[in-house]
């Protein structure tokens, strides 16, 4: 119950302000504040926005944004790693989640074997994203992108001005690394037959966190990263 409503609350939460970022990006930088009168008008563009999604030409477009933008990111074999990264990762979300909110039992049956089954995909794949892209976001190599991201970055209405994007993407990457180790070992800690009842409810907890905490990196990641 808590943690259903928390990750409800989270992720609402988190999604209002990255749409609200946005809108506030559109306007002349003299108008992006936090006022009535933008809020109103965010109201009426997100309304508008969320409705384009009833259409299927939405949906073939933002595909074809993300097969595009992982052939870029990751040249050759590699892009297959990344797609079967996401694939598993929508549905373990998606899953999970459901389950989490509307079903008390939780997570079980067929839709419990192929969760794990995609956790095990899910893994290796990020595993492989990890080896590749890690030197990426390392300390060292923030700087010199921040410095080339200070004009175009993220829009911070409480600071009133542009973010590095670099720093969000390494923020959401390693946060979604270590979310993902954290389920990875959550999941294995569970099946193993050497802890106690008590310990089985810590993997228990320990791997829904960890899954709000992986959500969350992973809609911040997709704000940042993919969409323009």
């Amino acid at each position: 119950m808590i943690f259903g409503i928390t990750s409800f609350v989270l992720i609402v939460i988190l999604g209002l302000r990255l749409t609200f970022g946005r809108f506030l990006g559109r306007l002349p930088e003299d108008k992006r504040k936090i006022s009535t009168e933008n809020f109103k008008a965010y109201v009426k563009w997100i309304a508008g926005w969320k409705l384009s999604f009833l259409k299927l030409e939405r949906w073939d477009r933002c595909l074809d944004r993300l097969v595009a933008w992982g052939r870029k990111n990751f040249p050759g074999w590699t892009a297959w790693v990344f797609y079967v990264l996401v694939l598993c990762y929508v549905y373990l979300a998606f899953s999970g989640l459901f389950f989490a909110w509307f079903v008390p039992r939780g997570l079980y049956g067929f839709p419990l074997l192929l969760h794990v089954a995609a956790g095990a995909l899910f893994a290796i794949s990020l595993t492989i994203i990890l080896f590749l892209k890690a030197r990426v976001y390392l300390p060292e190599k923030l700087e010199s992108r921040a410095a080339a991201q200070e004009k175009g970055g993220f829009w911070c209405p409480l600071l009133g001005k542009n973010l590095p994007r670099i720093y969000l993407e390494a923020v959401a990457f390693w946060v979604f690394v270590a979310a993902g180790f954290f389920l990875a070992a959550s999941t294995l800690g569970s099946m193993l037959p050497y802890f106690n009842y008590p310990a089985q409810i810590f993997f228990f907890n320990l791997h829904r966190w960890s899954a709000l905490a992986s959500v969350l990196s992973a809609i911040l990641a997709l704000d940042v990263m993919i969409v323009d």
